[in-house]
């Protein structure tokens, strides 16, 4: 064969190549591109079958209900309150709902739910915190900082008293109290025997063991004033003296039968 001819030869050789490449480029892509609109069709309905089985099956049924936080009140008897939900999806279990069940537990505060897949629903419980103590037809009863009463206080009392006469809930003497004794750091707190709220909303407190009269005035200047009132019982104040911290620039102690 002549050069010329092997040449021509070599050079379609090369032509045919580059061709088939070209050709088996489109087939490769081809099927990729097949798979991928395989998948876009099919990816949903595998989606809406999943979701559907969630809600209409026993796949997420629930079978336990475990409710933590109760200190005065029974975990068993708020389960039980709940067993109705046992058998439901997790996923068709709303706040709402639950909150209709447990409408009879005063001493809820709040609640939170939260799942455990596959068939345990965690109930957590916050309880109300009793905050002071007002006497009702000679007990003493526990109310919280809404005015809901918690329960009959027994054995020794150790949280403030409060004289008020009517119900507590929108009361503003109420409101005044508890707005000061929140106001309170935990030590002031724990030395106040009782609370005694005026008509003008103008608080007088009674310390426990010395028996200290303290006219606080209104709650203005909650943080000062307390810091006046320790720093004249850290001087060793006797006994049933009226310190009158009401303008905490000026306090003045009057000892009895002075």
């Amino acid at each position: 064969m002549k050069r010329p001819e092997r040449e021509l030869l070599a050079k379609e050789r090369k032509r045919l190549s580059r061709k088939q490449k070209k050709e088996k480029a489109p087939s490769q892509l081809g099927v990729f591109a097949f798979w991928t609109r395989i998948f876009a069709v099919f990816s949903p309905i595998v989606l809406i079958i999943l979701v559907a089985a969630t809600f209409f099956t026993p796949l997420l049924a629930i079978q336990t209900i475990e409710v933590t936080g109760t200190e005065r009140m029974k975990s068993a008897t708020v389960e039980k309150a709940l067993a109705g939900l046992q058998g439901r999806p997790l996923t068709t279990i709303s706040e709402g709902e639950v909150e209709k069940l447990l409408a009879d537990f005063s001493l809820i505060e709040t609640f939170a739910l939260q799942a455990q897949p596959p068939h345990t629903l965690v109930v957590k419980i916050r309880e109300r915190e009793p905050i002071l103590v007002l006497v009702r037809q000679g007990k003493n009863f526990l109310y919280d900082a809404a005015g809901v009463r918690i329960d009959q206080a027994s054995g020794k009392v150790t949280l403030p008293f409060l004289k008020l006469t009517g119900e507590p809930q929108d009361n503003p003497r109420f409101k005044a109290a508890v707005e000061l004794l929140l106001s309170l750091p935990v030590k002031t707190y724990n030395q106040v025997f009782s609370i005694e709220v005026s008509e003008q909303l103008t608080s007088q407190l009674t310390l426990k063991k010395s028996n200290i009269t303290v006219i606080w005035g209104d709650n203005k200047q909650a943080l000062f004033k307390n810091e006046v009132l320790q720093s004249l019982l850290k001087t060793g104040l006797k006994d049933s003296v009226v310190v009158d911290v009401s303008s905490p620039n000026a306090p003045v102690v009057t000892y009895p039968n002075y």
